[in-house]
C-alpha cells in the first residue's frame, strides 16, 4: 500500500539495471521446456522464461536462422505443440504429425477424418477445408494429445466434431477414442450443438482432468451460438453450456482469433465473445443469460457442469455487436501474480483487448458486470487506448517490472508497462512501438527469456502484408522498450502466414506452422566460435563514462576483423585487427559507457569474423538526480469529438537517493489527469515510478490542442507535453455496386470483376468485419478487418467467378464498419456453363 508521508511503495517499471550470467552465442544450451498448450501456459501468457538460447544477442548473430523446413499435408492453424522431443503438427486436411524438434524429420503422421469443405457453408474466411483449427493440448497424465477436428462423417451436409486423444511418441489413439461432441447445453436444452455453423477456433484449456474447447461459427452463418464443451479425459464424459441461454437468434461465439480459454486455478475458465444479443446492465456476479460482447468467468461443478459466474461487458456492448465490433476477437490474458501481483487490492489481473483497440484491464475476482462504474460507466481497473483493433491476444513478461505486448492490425507492436499510480492502483502505460507495422492477420506475440533477466528476454511474432498471408516473416525483438522503441533483432521469410498464428517455442529453437503447408524451426547452430557473457555497466551518471575490458574466447580457428557497439551510449575501442585466434585463446576490447540522456540504456558489442558474427549484451543505467517523464511528450494524434482516448507515462527517480514529490501541475482541459495529484508529497526511491493515465477528449473539432502536465521535486520538475487534434464529423461505408453479376462463364475458366468499397463520410471509417465468399467464388487478397480508411478513400475488392459445374451460383461478400450501419452485403451471381 502507498503511504503518501512516508515513501512510495511503487512497483518500478522502469528497470534496475541487472547483471546477466554468462551466456554467449552459441554456448551450450540446456533443454528448455515442452510445450504443451497454446501460449505456454492457462493463462496464456507466452512467456517461456527457459530459453537462454534466445536471447537477443543470439538472435542478432549471423548464425541464427532457420533450420528446417518440413513439408505436411494441409494448412497449419493451429499452434504446433513440443512434446518430449516431437513436435505435434496439425493441419486443415485433418493430418497430426509428429515431427523430430531437432532434424525436422517426420516420425509419424495420422489421418483423424475426410475434412469439410468450406464451400459447403459458402464462407471463404477458410478455405478450402476445414479439419483441425484450434490449437491441441497435450496432458501428461494420460500421456496424449486432444485434438479436436471437423470432418465429412457422414457427408458434407451433416458433418462432426471430434476430440481426439494421440500418443505423441506414436500418434495412436487411445482406446475408447474419439470422442464426438454433441448434445445439448445444459443452460438451455433447446439450443442443440450444431456441427454444421460450428467452428473450433480457440486453442484448447486441460483443467482438472478435462478438456475444454470453445467454439463460434463461420463467417457469422446462423444460426448458432457460442459453446464451450467439455470432455473428461478418464470416462470421456460430455458436458456443454452456451453463451446465449434465453429465446432469440443466438450468437455470442467464442472465437478469439485462436486464443486460449483461460484458467488461473481449479473450477475457473475465463474466455471473450463477439456479437450477438446485448447483456443487460447488471452487477458481475450476476451473470444474465446472454453474455455477447463479455469477458466470461465459468465455474466448474464437481460433476463436470459449468455455470456462468462473473462477466464484464462494456458499457457500448450494443454499439459492438451492431458493427461486429467484437471484443472477442481478443483472447484473454490472465497476468502472472509476479509482478503483476503487486496491488494488494488487485492482486489477480486479466487484459482484455478487442476490435475497438481499447485495452481494459480488469480483476479476475470482480470482472465488473456491465455499467456499474460511476454514473452507468464501466466498473474496470483501467482503460488504454484506444489503439488500432487487435484480432489475437496479448503476451506478458515478468521481468522489468511486468511488460504486456500486444500487435494492431495494420499497426505495430506495442509494449505496455505495469505499474502502480500515486493511490496504489495497477495500471498500464504505453512504453514502445516497433517501427515495423503489422498486417491483418499477423500473429499473437510470445516472450522467450532466462528467467526475468532483461538483457535475455525476445518478443517473437509472424507478421504478414495482408489478408491472404503473403510475404509472411518471422520478426524478433527486444523485450525492453528503449527510448519508446522495441528493436528489430531478427526478420526471416516464413512463406505465407496462417491467420492469427502463434509460434512455439522450445529448448533454444521456434516453430512456426504456415499456411502454405509447412512446419519451420529456426534457431542456433551446435558450437559457435567464440564464447563470451553479456555486460552490466550499472549507475553511470549522465555526462560521465565508465570503461570495462570485454573478453571473448575462441574455441576453435577464428579471424576477428572487426568490433562494433550498438545502443548509442556504448562505444568499443579495438586494436590490433585483424586478430587470429586459435582454440583456448582470447581476445579483449575496451568499451565505454557513457549515457547522455538518464534511464535505462541497452546495446550489443559485435565481433565479426571470417566464419560470423558473433554478438553480446551491454546494459547500463544512465543516473541524474530528479524526476525523469517517459515519455516526455505524449501525441495522441486525430480522434473523433464526443470521444476519448488514453495513454499512460510514468515520472521516475532517476537519482541515486529517495526523491520526495513536492508539486504536481494538471493539464487544461480537453486534457486530463485526474490521478496526478495523489502524487504529492510522494517520496520516490531510486529508479521506481509513479505512473499517470492522460485522457484527451475533445468536445470540440480542433486543428491542434496542446497541453502539459508535470512532477516537482528537490532537484527540478519533469515536464510531458500534451498535443492531439480533434474533428467533427462520421465515417460512412458505401459498396458500389449492390450486385456483381458475372453473367454465363464456362465451367473450368474463370472471370474477375470488382466491386468498390468507400468511405463518403469525412472522418476515418474502420472495417470491423470482412467476409469474404467461397468457391466458386475466389478472392485473392480479401479487404483486411481492422483497416482504416481516410476521408474519400475506396478500395477495388477484386473477385473472380471459377465455376466447376454448370448452372447458377450465388455468393455474398459482408462487410461491417464502425459507422453504425451494420453489416453491408455485396450479392455475387454467375452461372456455369458447359465449355465452349
Amino acid at each position: 500500500m502507498v503511504m503518501r508521508q512516508k515513501t512510495a511503495c511503487l512497483l518500478a517499471v522502469l528497470t534496475t539495471s541487472l547483471a546477466l550470467g554468462a551466456v554467449g552465442v552459441g554456448a551450450s544450451t540446456p533443454a528448455g521446456a515442452d510445450e504443451f498448450t497454446i501460449s505456454q501456459d492457462t493463462l496464456r501468457t507466452g512467456w517461456d522464461p527457459n530459453e537462454p538460447g534466445l536471447t537477443p544477442a543470439q538472435v542478432s548473430s549471423s548464425q541464427f536462422g532457420l533450420r528446417f523446413s518440413t513439408a505436411v499435408d494441409g494448412q497449419v492453424y493451429a499452434q504446433p505443440l513440443v512434446v518430449g522431443g516431437t513436435v505435434v503438427t496439425a493441419t486443415e486436411k485433418d493430418q497430426v504429425y509428429g515431427i523430430d524438434a531437432t532434424t525436422g524429420a517426420i516420425h509419424w503422421s495420422r489421418r483423424l477424418g475426410t475434412p469439410w469443405a468450406a464451400a459447403n457453408i459458402g464462407c471463404g474466411d477458410l478455405t478450402p477445408d476445414i479439419g483441425v483449427t484450434g490449437t491441441p493440448v497435450y496432458d501428461p497424465a494420460t500421456n496424449a494429445v486432444y485434438v479436436t477436428a471437423k470432418t465429412d462423417h457422414p457427408d458434407g451436409a451433416h458433418p462432426a466434431w471430434f476430440l481426439h486423444a494421440l500418443d505423441p511418441a506414436t500418434g495412436a489413439e487411445r482406446s475408447g477414442w474419439p470422442v464426438r461432441i454433441h448434445g445439448a447445453p445444459s443452460n438451455d436444452p433447446t439450443r442443440h450443438f450444431d456441427s454444421f455453423t460450428a467452428a473450433q477456433r480457440p486453442g484448447l484449456l486441460l483443467l482438472g482432468g478435462r478438456v475444454y474447447a470453445g467454439f463460434g461459427s463461420y463467417c457469422d452463418k446462423g444460426p448458432y451460438v457460442g459453446y464451450v464443451a467439455s470432455v473428461d479425459t478418464r470416462t470421456r464424459a460430455e458436458n456443454l453450456w452456451a453463451t446465449e441461454s434465453s429465446s432469440g437468434h443466438g450468437e455470442a461465439g467464442i472465437w478469439q482469433s485462436g486464443g486460449g480459454l483461460v484458467s488461473d486455478g481449479p473450477g475457473r475458465i475465463f474466455f471473450a465473445t463477439g456479437n450477438g444479443q446485448t447483456p443487460s446492465a447488471v452487477p458481475g456476479d450476476h451473470p444474465p443469460g446472454r453474455l455477447s460482447e463479455s469477458v466470461v468467468r465459468l465455474g466448474v461443478s464437481a460433476d463436470g457442469s459449468m455455470h456462468a459466474r462473473d462477466f464484464f461487458s462494456p458499457v457500448n456492448a450494443p454499439a459492438l455487436d451492431h458493427s461486429d465490433g467484437d471484443l472477442g476477437s481478443g483472447g484473454p490474458l490472465g497476468l502472472p501474480s509476479v509482478p503483476f501481483g503487486a496491488s494488494a487490492a488487485h492482486p489477480h489481473l486479466l487484459v482484455e483487448v478487442g476490435k475497438d483497440g481499447r485495452v481494459f484491464l480488469l480483476d479476475r475476482d470482480h470482472l465488473g458486470g456491465r455499467g456499474q462504474g460511476p454514473g452507468g460507466s464501466d466498473a474496470v481497473l483501467g482503460v488504454t487506448g484506444p489503439f488500432q483493433g487487435v484480432w489475437g491476444h496479448p503476451a506478458a513478461y515478468g521481468g522489468q517490472g511486468g511488460i504486456v505486448y500486444e500487435i494492431s492490425s495494420r499497426g505495430r507492436l506495442r509494449a505496455l508497462a505495469f505499474g502502480l499510480d500515486a493511490s496504489g492502483n495497477p495500471g498500464l502505460r504505453w512504453a514502445g512501438v516497433s517501427s515495423e507495422s503489422f498486417g491483418y492477420t499477423s500473429g499473437s506475440p510470445v516472450v522467450t527469456s532466462d528467467g526475468t533477466e532483461p538483457e535475455s528476454a525476445t518478443v517473437w511474432s509472424e507478421a504478414t502484408d495482408g489478408g491472404n498471408g503473403a510475404h509472411g516473416r518471422l520478426r524478433a525483438y527486444d523485450a525492453v522498450p528503449s527510448g519508446g522503441r522495441l528493436r528489430l533483432l531478427f526478420s526471416a521469410p516464413i512463406g505465407r502466414t496462417s491467420k492469427f498464428a502463434v509460434p512455439a517455442t522450445s529448448g533454444g529453437r521456434v516453430y512456426v506452422g504456415t499456411r502454405d503447408g509447412r512446419l519451420l524451426a529456426f534457431g542456433l547452430p551446435t558450437g559457435a566460435a567464440l564464447l563470451g557473457a553479456s555486460t552490466d555497466f550499472g549507475d553511470v551518471a549522465v555526462g560521465s563514462a565508465r570503461t570495462v575490458d570485454i573478453t571473448v574466447k575462441a574455441t576453435r580457428t577464428v579471424t576477428i576483423t572487426g568490433v562494433s557497439a550498438t545502443g548509442g551510449s556504448f562505444t568499443a575501442a579495438p586494436a590490433g585487427l585483424p586478430r587470429v585466434l586459435t582454440a583456448g585463446r582470447t581476445y579483449t576490447v575496451p568499451v565505454t559507457f557513457a549515457p547522455a540522456t538518464a534511464g535505462p540504456a541497452s546495446g550489443l558489442l559485435t565481433f565479426t569474423s571470417n566464419l560470423a558474427s558473433f554478438s553480446f549484451g551491454l546494459t547500463g543505467y544512465g543516473t541524474k538526480p530528479g524526476f525523469t517523464a517517459f515519455p516526455n511528450r505524449l501525441d495522441f494524434g486525430q480522434i473523433a469529438t464526443g470521444t476519448k482516448q488514453t495513454l499512460g507515462l510514468s515520472f521516475t527517480n532517476t537519482g541515486t537517493a529517495p526523491e520526495r514529490v513536492t508539486a504536481t501541475s494538471a493539464p487544461h482541459a480537453p486534457f486530463s489527469a485526474p490521478g496526478l495529484a495523489a502524487a504529492d508529497g510522494l517520496t520516490v526511491q531510486p529508479k521506481q515510478s509513479v505512473t499517470v493515465d492522460v485522457t484527451y477528449a475533445p468536445t470540440v473539432a480542433s486543428g491542434g490542442d496542446t497541453g502539459s502536465l508535470g512532477v516537482t521535486g528537490p532537484d527540478g520538475t519533469a515536464t510531458v507535453l500534451l498535443s492531439g487534434s480533434a474533428v467533427q464529423g462520421a465515417p460512412h461505408l458505401t459498396i458500389t455496386p449492390a450486385t456483381t453479376a458475372y453473367g454465363s462463364v464456362p465451367v473450368g475458366s474463370s472471370k474477375a470483376l470488382t466491386f468498390d468499397i468507400a468511405n463518403t463520410g469525412n472522418i476515418p471509417l474502420t472495417i470491423m468485419k470482412a467476409a469474404p465468399p467461397a468457391a466458386p467464388f475466389v478472392v485473392g487478397n480479401p479487404v483486411s478487418e481492422g483497416r482504416v480508411l481516410a476521408p474519400g478513400e475506396v478500395v477495388h475488392q477484386l473477385v473472380a467467378f471459377s465455376p466447376t459445374a454448370t448452372g447458377p451460383f450465388t455468393g455474398s461478400y459482408q462487410v461491417t464498419a464502425n459507422d453504425g450501419q451494420g453489416p453491408q452485403t455485396e450479392t455475387l451471381t454467375g452461372t456455369g456453363s458447359t465449355a465452349r
